[in-house]
């Protein structure tokens, strides 16, 4: 799977007719254009329909297009692609366009490789007189980008003519020739080829309804559940020996800490009144914690067998009724200051 291009599963969305949303992951966005331009030009060659989303702009109001921070409505999403077309042409252009990139992108980095020898030799030296490391670097991948850029422009064009260099320029104007020698080099770049065992098995998971197809689809789910358990099987692995690592450090560190004790005492000859034995004891880890019990729910009483059938009157204490309503309690029972309850006359 190529690093240049994300592509999900292709959804029929027609009769005979598919269609895959390309997402192209790089983290420069003038690159994930130039990757973006790859795939519209493959798509051409290959006869499928191509477009690129409308992403809508979250902050866009009239007031800010109008009035505010000339807020766009949207733009094109240039990090995506659409791609439709029969199940055989789309399959064959998947499989073709990982290698395509990644063809294009040798090319860029071959570029690049050209560009480094030229800044170490001497025709070099007249234009580096007022540059540094930083502004070296800055070149560098302007130019790469710059080389990219004319190798994805000249994409699908069958006779390139190989310029000369300018000795007079630096070389980083001169991205143009640096392409036209590096296509003459490593030759031209074949849009069209595809494994066609590779296509048959796109085909076979897009359209799984032969039995063949079937067989692909769970294969395919037999592998992910058995990377699956192989990755939860590693951590596994990896938390074991991690336990493991840290139980030896520790057993490490108290024979340091008891060899360092057993030096001490001996020095100040207290060895006598502290065995070796005994300099250090062992580290004594507490066991688990038995877990604490919980509360057993309470139990409910339903209101019928509380008030059983022709209950008329409930007796209910004044302890209940300073608890659920002290308003009533209250008004029921009002408080008696100590003077009076001293004359009031006895019941």
């Amino acid at each position: 799977m190529s690093a240049h291009v994300e592509i999900p599963c292709p959804y029929e969305s027609a009769p005979g007719r598919f269609t895959v949303d390309l997402v192209f992951p790089a983290q420069s966005k003038r690159r994930a254009k130039e990757h973006h331009d790859v795939a519209w030009t493959l798509a051409d060659v290959h006869g499928l329909d191509a477009s690129t989303p409308y992403k809508v702009n979250p902050r866009w109001s009239v007031y800010e297009e109008k009035w505010g921070n000339k807020e766009r409505h949207g733009w094109l999403e240039m990090r995506r692609l659409t791609v439709q077309g029969g199940a055989r042409e789309l399959a064959r252009y998947l499989v073709a366009i990982e290698r395509v990139l990644d063809e294009v992108e040798a090319l860029a980095t071959r570029a690049v490789r050209v560009f480094g020898a030229w800044k170490r030799s001497i025709a070099a030296e007249a234009h580096l007189e007022y540059e540094d490391a930083t502004t070296m670097r800055v070149r560098a991948r302007e130019f790469r980008a710059d080389v990219l850029h004319a190798l994805v422009q000249g994409l699908g064009a069958r006779r390139r003519p190989v310029g000369e260099r300018d000795s007079s320029r630096p070389l980083w104007e001169q991205y143009g020739a640096v392409a036209e020698e590096v296509w003459a080099a490593g030759g031209d770049v074949d849009l069209e080829r595809a494994d066609e065992q590779a296509v048959t098995a796109q085909v076979l998971c897009m359209v799984p309804d032969s039995e063949t197809g079937r067989a692909v689809v769970d294969e395919a789910e037999r592998l992910v559940v058995a990377e699956a358990a192989r990755g939860e099987a590693e951590r596994a692995r990896w938390a074991r020996e991690a336990a493991e690592a840290a139980r030896e450090r520790q057993e490490a560190t108290a024979r340091y800490h008891a060899r360092v004790e057993a030096e001490r005492l001996a020095s100040d000859e207290q060895l006598e009144l502290f065995p070796e034995d005994d300099a250090r004891l062992p580290l004594a880890m507490p066991g688990p914690q038995p877990p604490k019990p919980r509360r057993a729910p309470r139990k409910r009483v339903p209101v019928a067998a509380r008030f059983p059938a022709g209950t008329t009157h409930v007796v209910i204490t004044r302890e209940q009724v300073e608890h659920f309503s002290p308003a009533i309690a209250a008004a029921v029972w009002p408080e008696v200051s100590a003077d009076r309850r001293r004359y009031a006359p006895a019941a």
